[in-house]
């Protein structure tokens, strides 16, 4: 860990915790599972700290939404998942109050003696979820907010990493230690404890299960062929039942229906498992699959009182997610049989879904997209589709092999055409007009080409 970013935090920190009483915060944050987990640490944060504040949830920070946030010399503003790459549109609110931005995307460098930046980019680390970006914070503010730690690590898996980095493998470390978490390994598909098996391999989106996702009677089918029978003494089996080597033997036939390279460590690695949680939500992949669907279908509240052991909004959450897999469900199926219009060349993939896919979901389509056979998994996938505001919102995605940074290209992108937006080394989004969309695909394609040559 860096000793810069944990001295600047502890920094922060000092400064901040009597503002908090002192102001009123008002709270934006991101709608996808990352900014909900953001939101709860934090907001349990101030609660500690008895503290009054408002909290808002953003599809996107842009010039067009900040117009929308009011405030006053009595008021902070605190951006979480959000704020690092729009301190331009930022800058009028500096003159009248003080800015705290928890974030972990690609930033850009001012400093404002009202502004207080929190972002590992800024002093060379490697990304970590703003989740955790969040936890550090808010445990160095009082170190009883470490009980936050587990949703630091579901906000984590929300955003796809992995706990690969220092930063964050000290944090499930510390999770591990406090008894929030066990680790153990397994096949990772949602309802491992809930589901059973059959189903659950049918609502299995991520991965993708080409034939199996969405049907139960091909799931049935699968698990025939490789010898797992779906009862046992009358009961129907659960993932959880399954032993380490039947497991293994799903995840390869899962491999082999759904990925050309023979690497199922996507499939068939780590397990978190929540303790004191209720048994629905004790998987940390499956509780950040919830969280998501809750911020992508109009429920980010819903998602924030989960996180806060509200379990009254759990049981009203199922619904959410039933129908945030079938609208993944049918997008996919679309993309698939070709009613989607795809343009592919070296460099990457457009996607594009225009008024059929919603874009609240084509983040998740992308990422899919990515990870699945329906396109070369060595290509930048680009999702583009038509948004509330009339313009087209965008979602990047690149596969691991490419040292290509999404949130400088996208930046790159923007510095030549009309156009919003950024993100981080493997994800990235951003908004144009209609009347952009070939300028994009043209730009964004010579330039991948260029960066993707220059690697090779």
């Amino acid at each position: 860990m860096i000793p810069l970013f944990l001295d600047e935090l502890q920094r922060i920190s000092r400064i901040i915790k009597p503002l908090v009483k002192e102001k009123t915060p008002k709270i934006y944050t991101h709608i996808d599972g990352d900014g909900i987990t953001s939101a709860a640490i934090l907001i349990k944060s101030l609660v500690r700290e008895g503290t009054n504040f408002e909290i808002h949830a953003l599809k996107q920070l842009s010039s067009q939404t900040a117009k929308e946030i009011k405030c006053t010399r009595d008021n902070l503003l605190i951006f979480l998942d959000m704020g690092s790459g729009q301190l331009n549109t930022l800058k009028e609110f500096l003159e009248t109050t003080q800015i705290l931005i928890l974030d972990h995307h690609e930033p850009l460098r001012f400093q404002h003696i009202n502004l207080f930046h929190l972002n590992p980019l800024l002093f060379n680390e490697k990304s970590i979820s703003s989740s955790s970006v969040c936890y550090l914070f808010c445990r160095s503010l009082n170190q009883k907010n470490s009980d936050s730690v587990d949703l630091a690590l579901v906000g984590s898996l929300a955003d796809r990493d992995q706990g690969t980095e220092e930063i964050s493998k000290k944090i499930l470390e510390e999770a591990e230690i406090l008894g929030k978490v066990v680790k153990t390994k397994g096949l990772r598909l949602f309802g491992r404890n809930t589901r059973p098996l059959h189903r659950a391999l049918s609502y299995s989106f991520d991965p993708h299960i080409p034939g199996i996702s969405g049907d139960e009677s091909q799931a049935v089918q699968l698990l025939s062929e490789i010898g797992i029978s779906v009862k046992e003494n009358d009961e129907w089996k659960k993932l959880k039942d399954l032993t380490e080597e039947e497991q293994k033997k799903l995840a390869s036939a899962i491999i082999k229906e759904s990925y050309r390279e023979k690497d199922i460590s996507n499939i068939f690695g780590d397990i978190y498992t929540l303790t004191g949680k209720p048994e629905e939500i004790q998987d940390a992949n499956e509780f950040s699959t919830l969280l998501n669907a809750c911020g992508r279908t109009g429920n980010f509240d819903l998602g924030v009182q989960i996180c806060l052991d509200d379990e009254s909004a759990l049981a009203k959450s199922w619904a959410a997610i039933e129908n945030y897999k079938k609208v993944i469900s049918d997008s996919l199926n679309m993309i698939r049989e070709g009613k989607v219009e795809v343009i592919s060349n070296n460099s990457a993939v457009y996607i594009l879904g225009k008024d059929l896919i919603p874009e609240n979901i084509i983040g998740a389509i992308t990422s899919m997209a990515l990870n699945s056979n329906l396109f070369p998994n060595d290509k930048v996938i680009f999702g583009m589709v038509d948004s509330q505001e009339g313009l087209v919102k965008i979602s990047a995605r690149a596969p691991e092999g490419k040292d290509v940074n999404l949130g400088k290209v996208m930046k790159e992108i923007f510095s030549k055409i009309p156009g919003e937006g950024g993100g981080h080394m493997k994800a990235a989004g951003g908004f144009i007009s209609k009347e952009s969309l070939q300028d994009f695909i043209k730009t964004s394609t010579d330039m991948l080409g260029e960066k993707i040559g220059k690697e090779n």
